[in-house]
């Protein structure tokens, strides 16, 4: 008897409910909140829908919209698979252009300090990026990270030396010289004098540079901002060398920024007797202001020279 009254409970109750309890505690799929980005000026980038499926929207100077790329957050994110140039010279400002995939909005940034970005317009595959490089950014790989709002990845530039573009100066056949307002230059940087003349002021340092060939001079003054000093601009700073201080500016042959041709027979670059013309550095100051020579600018030996600015 008391088996049958245990027997009145309905089969099944406690497993409807239990039932009811696993469906309660289930968790309700979360659905992606729909998302807009936008540039500075207005103008649609990308958006993400309510089931996560990304559009990249990619517009031309009218802000006519040329293509609309869709897919996953994963499958658009930015990709460069090229950069032109691959190297950055310090002191200078380049324009890279990186190139790749997915690049609607990206924005280039380094941690380095000394790095400046310039403001760009990228397309979907590719991306001219003015960059900026301090003199005092050290030599080697530099990380530049590539963001957009729906990832980012890296890119890999090196930081090398200014360049200088010998073959350019050899053909030029006269000499350059600067056009600067007559007169005096009202204030120079320090460690240098002002030199007033009727074809053109312009500064030049007090002391002399250390001694190397003429690429290495030209970089010593090119790493100051400065370049090294013309012939007539030499010749000009000697003449008044005791009023304004120049130091040991004659008693050795000082590299110039001029250069002059050597004809077809005459002793060139090299030393050797050309058949064409051949290019050779101007140097000065072996005994008095008007002393005058040339010197091959690779191997013609070692001596300073002067900057101007």
């Amino acid at each position: 008897m008391l088996s049958s009254r245990c027997a009145i409970r309905p089969a099944g109750s406690a497993v409807s409910i239990t039932l009811l309890a696993l469906l309660s505690l289930s968790p309700v799929p979360a659905v992606a909140q729909p998302s807009e980005y936008y540039d500075e000026v207005g103008r649609l980038l990308y958006s993400i829908d309510a089931q996560g499926v990304v559009s990249m929207f990619e517009t031309d100077a009218l802000d006519n919209t040329v293509s609309v790329t869709r897919g996953t957050r994963e499958a658009l994110k930015p990709r460069i698979t090229e950069i032109s140039p691959s190297s950055l010279q310090t002191g200078k400002l380049t324009v890279v252009m990186f190139k790749g995939a997915n690049l609607v909005g990206a924005k280039f940034s380094s941690k380095v300090p000394g790095i400046k970005f310039g403001g760009s317009a990228p397309r979907a595959v590719s991306a001219g990026v003015p960059i900026e490089v301090d003199q005092a950014v050290p030599l080697g790989p530099l990380t530049v990270e590539v963001t957009t709002p729906i990832g980012k990845t890296d890119a890999t530039l090196t930081v090398v030396e200014p360049q200088i573009d010998l073959a350019a100066l050899a053909r030029k056949k006269e000499p350059e010289y600067r056009e600067l307002p007559p007169g005096k230059p009202e204030s120079c940087p320090e460690g240098m004098v002002a030199i007033g003349s009727s074809t053109g002021g312009f500064c030049v340092d007090i002391n002399e540079t250390s001694p190397g060939d003429w690429v290495e001079v030209e970089k010593a003054c090119s790493y100051k901002f400065k370049r090294l000093c013309w012939s007539e601009e030499w010749e000009q700073a000697c003449k008044v060398r005791e009023a304004v201080g120049l130091r040991n500016i004659l008693g050795e042959w000082e590299w110039t920024r001029t250069s002059e041709y050597a004809a077809a027979g005459e002793q060139g670059s090299g030393g050797i007797v050309t058949e064409n013309e051949d290019w050779l550095a101007v140097v000065r100051g072996k005994q008095a202001c008007s002393s005058k020579d040339r010197k091959d600018p690779w191997t013609g030996g070692v001596r300073p020279g002067r900057c101007c600015k």
